[in-house]
């Protein structure tokens, strides 16, 4: 296996230089504002991780779409949005066989309707979508908002199911990807089509005569 990636951000991937070091400084700022942002969402003490209330869900299709959820507490993520500034989708990372892999879009997902936003269990949510190659291996996982540690869930296409404790500002462990994305099989469609066209064209061969 190979060693941990630097920490905070995977700035091997095909980006610019600049466009990967701004990316270093949105993703790094996020973690050291996070316990200054608790202080400010409740008067009692508390940790970062009873108002940070991360969990992360990745699921697989067979066609290598994927659907990534990453909640937490709304109030929480609301302030920190606020002292970090710019798009949702900057602040995470899925890096794939030594490349960063961008959502292909993003929705915001409030607390269901009529339940408050400090209720016991309601979270907030980024839906991101997007797109991996059919022939992925591995994956690498980055949050920058939070400092405390989260499950990740990643629910492959053939079933099985992986849960990744992530150390809060830092990268999960190299998870595996590979052998459950399939090809569609367009041989079988093309041969029925044939098929059928041939049957069309004797039909008129045979009203002709």
């Amino acid at each position: 296996m190979r060693g941990p990636l630097p920490r905070p951000g995977p700035y091997d991937t095909p980006v610019s230089q600049t466009a990967r070091s701004a990316k270093f400084v949105r993703c790094a700022r996020g973690a050291f504002g996070a316990l200054a942002v608790a202080a400010t969402v409740t008067p009692r003490p508390a940790l970062a991780h009873d108002l940070e209330r991360t969990s992360v869900s990745l699921r697989f299709a067979p066609d290598g779409s994927f659907v990534l959820d990453v909640s937490n507490d709304p109030g929480w993520l609301t302030l920190r949005l606020q002292s970090v500034p710019g798009p949702f989708d900057d602040r995470v990372v899925v890096f794939v066989d030594g490349h960063e892999i961008r959502p292909t879009s993003v929705e915001y997902l409030p607390p269901p309707a009529g339940r408050a936003a400090t209720s016991t269990g309601a979270v907030a949510t980024y839906r991101l979508r997007g797109q991996l190659p059919l022939d992925a291996h591995t994956l690498r996982w980055y949050y920058g908002l939070v400092i405390d540690p989260y499950p990740l869930t990643v629910r492959r296409a053939d079933g099985r199911i992986v849960v990744e404790e992530v150390a809060g500002d830092a990268w999960s462990r190299e998870i595996d990807l590979s052998g459950q994305f399939t090809r569609t099989a367009y041989w079988p469609i093309v041969l029925l089509a044939g098929l059928l066209l041939a049957g069309v064209i004797l039909r008129l061969r045979s009203a002709g005569r």
